[in-house]
């Protein structure tokens, strides 16, 4: 439980009631004016860090911190879930299931994580004001937008997870 304390009022009913003259007063609301600003801000960087811990991977919760960053009221930024092909999965003879024989594609060497085809699993729509491409380079923003939403995407997504960004026209 956490309670807001006014440092200037605590200091003022612990000065002895024979001292609270206006002048050590005075002397002593300025002596602590820098305690009070630095117990401001440390308890406006706890409700930020709250505000962060609220947010789970959750969809609603992603789009809410993606549309939040950005000041957006309409919910122009979303997610929709990418289309999951049907892999083919290895299965024991005992389960009697056909085997499935693929043919006409040359093998497929996995030698570094990198050599997997990676589908997405979910994809982000950003509106075309918030960012012109994907590249930094060609954006028109300088790719501030584009990284912030990176950022954000990275940090609050489920682990194990791909996304891609999509780019469309807002009216």
């Amino acid at each position: 439980m956490w309670y807001k304390l006014d440092i200037i009022k605590l200091g003022f009913q612990l000065l002895p009631p024979i001292l609270r003259s206006k002048v050590l007063v005075a002397l002593l609301k300025a002596m602590l004016r820098g305690i009070r600003d630095l117990y401001n801000r440390f308890y406006s960087y706890r409700s930020h860090v709250l505000n962060r811990l609220n947010i789970t991977a959750g969809v609603q919760y992603i789009e809410k911190i993606l549309n939040d960053a950005f000041f957006l009221s309409e919910h122009q930024i979303y997610i929709v879930s990418a289309d999951q092909r049907v892999q083919t999965v290895l299965h024991f003879k005992s389960e009697g299931l056909t085997p499935v024989y693929v043919s006409g594609n040359p093998p497929l060497y996995v030698r570094a994580y990198d050599d997997v085809p990676k589908q997405p699993s979910f994809i982000v729509y950003v509106p075309s004001f918030l960012c012109t491409s994907i590249n930094a380079a060609e954006d028109k923003y300088g790719g501030h937008n584009l990284t912030t939403i990176l950022n954000l995407l990275n940090h609050y997504k489920p682990a194990g997870r791909s996304f891609r960004i999509e780019i469309y026209e807002y009216e």
